[in-house]
C-alpha cells in the first residue's frame, strides 16, 4: 500500500523525494525509515556541534567577530551564509570589491562572444563557487520577503516582465554590495529606506 503524506509525517521532511515516495510499500518506507532516522539525527548533532565550534573560533578573534556581526545585521543574510562568506573571502581579504566576489560566486553574469559577435545570451562561469551562490540565492529569496526595498525592487522588476531568476539574481549581487559596504564602513547596515519619503 502506498504511503500517504497525510498520515506520516516523517514525510513531511524528505519534500524533495516526496513524490517519488507515495509509490513505495508502506513496509519499505517504514523499513528505510528506521535505518535513516538515527543517522539523520546523528548528522544532525554533528552539524551543530561543528557550527558551535566555528561560532568560537570566531568569537575568539577579534576582527572576525567584528566582521561577522556587521555581516549578519544585513537582512537575509544568516549565520551560515556569514561564516561561508568569511571563509570564502579569507577575511574579506582575498577580494578588494564586491563585483569580484560576484564573479567568484556566479553572480555576475558575462557574454558569449568571440571579438565583435556576440553569440547567445550571457552565462556565468561555469567554475564559479556553486555553494556561495545557493547560500545567496537562500538570502536574495529571504532578503525579498522581509526587506521593504528589494521587495519593492524585485516587484517593480517583475512588472517590467523581467525574468525572476534574473531579478534574484541582481538581488545576490546588490547583498553582496550591502556586505562589501558595511565591511568597508565598519558599521553594521542601515535600512535608509524607511527614511525615504
Amino acid at each position: 500500500m502506498p504511503v500517504s503524506f497525510k498520515t506520516n509525517p516523517f514525510l513531511n521532511e524528505w519534500n524533495g523525494i516526496a513524490e517519488t515516495l507515495t509509490f513505495i510499500p508502506k513496509e519499505v518506507f517504514n523499513a528505510v525509515t528506521s535505518v535513516n532516522k538515527p543517522v539523520i539525527n546523528q548528522l544532525r548533532k554533528t552539524l551543530k556541534s561543528l557550527e558551535e565550534k566555528m561560532l568560537a573560533i570566531i568569537e575568539s578573534d577579534e576582527k572576525l567577530s567584528r566582521q561577522h556581526k556587521l555581516v549578519t545585521s544585513i537582512p537575509g543574510i544568516g549565520m551560515q551564509t556569514a561564516i561561508y562568506l568569511l571563509i570564502a573571502t579569507k577575511g574579506f581579504e582575498a577580494f578588494d570589491n564586491w563585483r569580484q566576489l560576484a564573479c567568484y560566486a556566479g553572480v555576475a553574469p558575462f557574454p558569449f562572444q568571440s571579438g565583435t559577435s556576440i553569440r547567445g545570451r550571457t552565462k556565468v562561469h561555469p567554475l564559479a563557487d556553486r555553494k556561495l551562490k545557493s547560500l545567496l540565492n537562500m538570502c536574495a529569496m529571504a532578503a525579498v520577503r522581509h526587506d521593504r526595498e528589494l521587495k519593492t525592487y524585485y516587484e517593480r522588476k517583475a512588472k517590467e516582465g523581467k525574468s525572476k531568476i534574473l531579478v534574484i539574481n541582481n538581488v545576490r549581487a546588490k547583498l553582496l554590495a550591502r556586505v562589501f559596504a558595511v565591511i568597508n564602513r565598519e558599521t553594521p547596515f542601515v535600512n535608509t529606506y524607511k527614511f525615504a519619503s
